[in-house]
């Protein structure tokens, strides 16, 4: 059911998505590593590819039944806010 293509690229986030709802009231810490290397080239075509990849990676987060799950197990403000950092920021740019 997850042979998409799209759907690789936010690996990370739908496995944040099984992991709140198959998790059992465990929690996920997170933390942040800076790695510097070389800077990249931050032309309009390279920002563009890379901002349509994320966006179309919200856009099957959209579709999912995780994220149907995720808002009836989360309390409203939770979900709200994992809504608009996700899928509901492009939506609300499209409008």
């Amino acid at each position: 059911s997850k042979a998409t293509k799209t759907l690789n690229l936010s690996e990370d986030i739908f496995a944040g998505m099984d992991f709140t709802l198959r998790g059992n009231g465990r929690s996920i810490h997170h933390r942040e590593y800076f790695h510097l290397v070389k800077g990249r080239d931050l032309g309009f075509n390279t920002v563009l590819a890379f901002f349509s990849k994320i966006s179309s990676g919200c856009g099957e987060q959209l579709l999912t039944r995780q994220t149907m799950r995720l808002g009836q197990l989360m309390p409203l403000p939770e979900f709200l806010t994992f809504y608009y950092a996700h899928m509901g920021y492009y939506l609300t740019q499209f409008l």
